[in-house]
C-alpha cells in the first residue's frame, strides 16, 4: 500500500482572508519603519484576541490598574521576554536580535489554536522562517512546536518537512537538505558539553542529508551527520555518522540494513 498525501486547500472566503493577513504580516515585516516588536504585540493580539487595538488596550489596562489585563497585553511583547538561548555565551547579539521579536512569534503562535490549522500555519512559519533563519527552502513543511535555539545558524532546504515536537539545536549550525524527513520528537543537536566541566562546550555542525529520514523519538548528537538516503530508527541515538543509503536504530544506533535506491520518491 503506497497512499499519496493529499493536497489541501482552505475555502475561498478563508483562504482571502489568510491570503491577505499573509501580505500584510510580510510586509510590514520587511518595513524599517516599523518595529518588530510592535508588529509582533499587534500580530499577537489580533490572532489570539481578535482585536486590533494593543496599545489603546494596554493604556487602558493601565490606567484602571488593571493587573490581569496588563499581564496578559505584556506577555505578548518580546521585549518583556527572555528566551533560553538568550544566556548562552556563544551567541551573537547581533544576529539574533534581529530574530528575537519573530522568535518570540513563532514560540507563542504555537500556543494558539489557530497554529494547528496546517492551512494558516504552514505558509506563517514560512513568512518566518524566511526572515530568521539562514535559508529556508520551498514547499517546506514546519508543523507545531518545533524549537530552535537561534534560527539564524538553520539551513533548511526545499520540500523538507518537520514535524511536531522537534528540537533544532543550531548553536553550531545544522543543514537539513532537500527532500529530508524529521518526524515527531526527534531531537538534533550541534553542540554538546564537556564530561569533567558542563561549562566547557564544544560545537559540531550537523547535516542531515537529502531524502534522509530522522525517525520517530530519536537523537542525533552534534557532528554525527546523516548522508544523504539515510535513516535513523525510531528511538534511537546516533552517536557516530550514518553513510549514505545506510539503516541505523539502536541505542547506541547500529547499522542495521541499506536503503534500495529503487525505493526513493521525491516528496510532493
Amino acid at each position: 500500500m503506497k497512499p499519496e498525501y493529499q493536497k489541501l486547500e482552505a475555502f475561498v472566503d478563508a483562504k482571502n482572508v489568510f491570503d491577505v493577513f499573509f501580505k500584510n504580516f510580510e510586509k510590514d515585516l520587511y518595513d524599517k519603519s516599523i518595529c518588530n516588536d510592535e508588529l509582533v504585540c499587534e500580530t499577537l493580539y489580533h490572532l489570539d484576541m481578535a482585536k486590533n487595538s494593543y496599545k489603546k488596550d494596554l493604556e487602558m489596562a493601565k490606567s484602571q490598574s488593571d493587573m490581569a489585563m496588563m499581564l496578559k497585553l505584556l506577555s505578548y511583547d518580546p521585549r518583556q521576554s527572555a528566551q533560553e538561548p538568550e544566556y548562552y555565551g556563544d551567541l551573537d547579539q547581533e544576529k539574533y536580535k534581529k530574530n528575537k521579536p519573530i522568535h518570540w512569534l513563532w514560540a507563542f503562535f504555537d500556543k494558539l489554536p489557530i497554529s494547528r490549522n496546517t492551512l494558516f500555519a504552514f505558509p506563517f512559519r514560512r513568512i518566518m522562517g524566511k526572515f530568521m533563519f539562514k535559508h529556508l527552502g520551498d514547499n517546506v513543511k514546519l508543523f507545531h512546536n518545533i524549537e530552535f535555539s537561534y534560527g539564524y545558524n538553520l539551513v533548511i532546504e526545499d520540500n523538507v518537512v518537520i514535524h511536531r515536537e522537534v528540537l533544532l539545536d543550531d548553536r553550531a549550525g545544522i543543514i537539513i537538505k532537500k527532500n529530508a524527513s524529521v518526524s515527531d520528537f526527534v531531537n538534533i543537536y550541534s553542540h554538546h558539553h564537556d564530561t569533567n566541566d558542563i561549562m566547557k562546550i564544544s560545537l559540531n555542525p550537523t547535516t542531515i542529508g537529502e531524502g534522509a529520514r530522522v525517525t520517530y523519538h530519536s537523537t542525533v548528537l552534534a557532528g554525527q551527520s546523516l548522508g544523504d538516503h539515510a535513516v535513523l530508527g525510531a528511538m534511537s541515538l546516533a552517536t557516530k555518522p550514518l553513510n549514505d543509503l545506510e539503516v541505523k536504530g539502536g541505542l547506541p544506533a547500529k547499522k542495521i540494513a541499506m536503503v534500495q535506491r529503487k525505493n526513493f520518491k521525491v516528496q510532493d
